[in-house]
């Protein structure tokens, strides 16, 4: 399962994504040009091909995510190459009030942010992302441009009527085309005044469908958290239980040396008084003995003094 990055996106991230649109233009245009016809696949599979590539490239960003960005940055392209194609038209002078041609005349890389906020024009394109945009929508163009006069190579199979109404559409009146006036330099900027890249204008429609890859990675992402979060608690309760039986070994081992303690007290106080009980015991003998012996003394000395003498 794939954990998809989110936040805002680097210029670094930025040009993978360009690249990996321009790498499925030309595979999708190589494939068109055979005998296949052009691909029938939904864009869903084909952002998921985006996805890939910017993966292998190292940007972590889910199909949806690539989709969305993609339409920001036209949006913003877009944006920036009509006012470049109206300051080098106001430059020519071809028709346009003096007003407007000063109001016009500066061009986008020497705006600075409020000027461009002013004009209701993107405040943050850098100049190495739209010359990228330039190679990949001038190229898709024109190879889309190539591609359509062979739309009407087999008009000659349809009835006369329709062959009559395909040709006034394929022949329209010529329009003349403006050629992309090549924008000038950036001035150069130091790196501690330059801002952040930060494309986060995301469309309410786009979050809405996004129920692709990106839903899925917070789904995971939900998941393991909530598995992580039920192991920690199993991990607690086991800790705690085991302190718990440590703590009732301990008072068991205590309660087991006091009852060894008070019994040798008791036998201690059983043997004393045993060994009193015989001391007095011996006392008591003694004592009768010698009472014994002095009555029986006395005994023979009255005998004696009753006896007549010799």
């Amino acid at each position: 399962m794939r954990e998809y990055r989110k936040g805002n996106w680097s210029v670094a991230e930025t040009m993978v994504l360009i690249e990996a649109k321009q790498m499925d233009d030309e595979r999708r245009m190589k494939r068109s040009s055979g005998h296949e016809g052009r691909s029938n696949k939904p864009a869903e599979l084909r952002w998921k091909w985006v996805e890939d590539y910017c993966w292998r490239k190292g940007c972590l960003r889910s199909q949806n995510q690539c989709n969305d960005k993609w339409d920001n940055l036209m949006r913003d392209y877009k944006k920036v190459r009509d006012y470049e194609r109206k300051v080098a038209e106001s430059q020519k002078g071809d028709g346009e009030p003096q007003q407007q041609q000063q109001h016009l005349q500066q061009s986008y890389w020497k705006m600075e942010k409020n000027e461009r906020k002013e004009k209701n024009l993107p405040s943050n394109m850098l100049f190495q992302i739209y010359e990228a945009l330039v190679e990949v929508v001038e190229k898709k163009g024109s190879d889309h441009v190539v591609e359509r006069p062979l739309t009407v190579l087999h008009h000659h199979s349809l009835p006369p009527l329709l062959q009559h109404h395909q040709q006034q559409i394929s022949s329209p009146s010529p329009v003349p085309i403006l050629p992309l006036p090549l924008p000038p330099p950036p001035p150069p900027q130091h790196p501690a005044n330059q801002p952040p890249q930060s494309h986060h204008s995301d469309s309410d429609t786009k979050r809405r469908r996004r129920n692709g890859g990106e839903g899925t990675s917070t789904a995971s992402g939900s998941a393991s958290h909530e598995v992580g979060t039920a192991i920690s608690k199993s991990a607690s309760i086991i800790a705690e239980a085991l302190q718990a039986c440590e703590e009732r070994e301990e008072r068991r081992h205590k309660d087991l040396v006091s009852l060894q303690e008070r019994r040798l007290r008791i036998e201690e106080s059983k043997s004393e008084i045993n060994k009193e009980g015989i001391n007095g015991l011996v006392d008591a003998i003694n004592k009768l003995a010698n009472s014994i012996l002095a009555l029986a003394s006395n005994k023979n000395q009255q005998s004696s003094s009753l006896s007549p003498p010799k």
